[in-house]
């Protein structure tokens, strides 16, 4: 199984190639949208992996709405039968990345994390967001823009967010 040092790679790889090219090359999209998605997807390795983790553990560990975001579940009040009255879990509700960014660093966090959103890191995210979604949902009105330094920057960025993650979790850096 793939695990995010492995995308990093991957994407780090083809800006490499990227960079070899592009001196014979204008066009080099076919290599820096592969490697920007890549480079979005070991941050999502990297925080489902953490959720996966947590979600495994036992369910007394979390309260019942803790427990369904960590596993992307609906919670469901049952009004009739033997379990009328209680609340379980069903169904898939999927949750934002940024969402379950900030809920790992809040929940498991030894140190307050002051303003995460009005840091430049967390703009850099959202601007990594933006290419991937232009990316991933493209529309003719929107032209994506894309260059070399643009992706070794979300490339930073991903590697910045996993390793801000991991040192609210564990009080430790990633090794890359």
């Amino acid at each position: 199984m793939l695990n995010f040092r492995d995308y990093l790679n991957f994407a780090e790889r083809y800006i490499r190639h990227a960079e070899e090219d592009g001196i014979n090359s204008s066009n080099l999209e076919w290599l820096l949208i592969p490697s920007a998605i890549l480079a979005w997807t070991a941050i999502e390795s990297f925080v489902n992996n953490r959720f996966f983790d947590y979600g495994s553990l036992p369910d007394k560990k979390f309260e019942l709405h803790e427990r369904a975001f960590l596993l992307e579940k609906k919670i469901k009040f049952i009004d009739s039968g033997a379990k009328s009255g209680s609340f379980v879990l069903e169904g898939n509700e999927y949750k934002r990345l940024e969402d379950k960014i900030f809920f790992l660093i809040s929940k498991f966090s030894s140190k307050k994390e002051e303003d995460l959103k009005g840091k430049s890191l967390w703009q850099n995210f959202q601007e990594f967001k933006t290419l991937r979604d232009n990316i991933l949902h493209p529309r003719t009105d929107k032209d994506i823009e894309i260059d070399i330094n643009k992706v070794k920057k979300h490339i930073d960025t991903s590697k910045r967010i996993i390793q801000l993650i991991s040192e609210h979790l564990w009080s430790k850096k990633v090794e890359f």
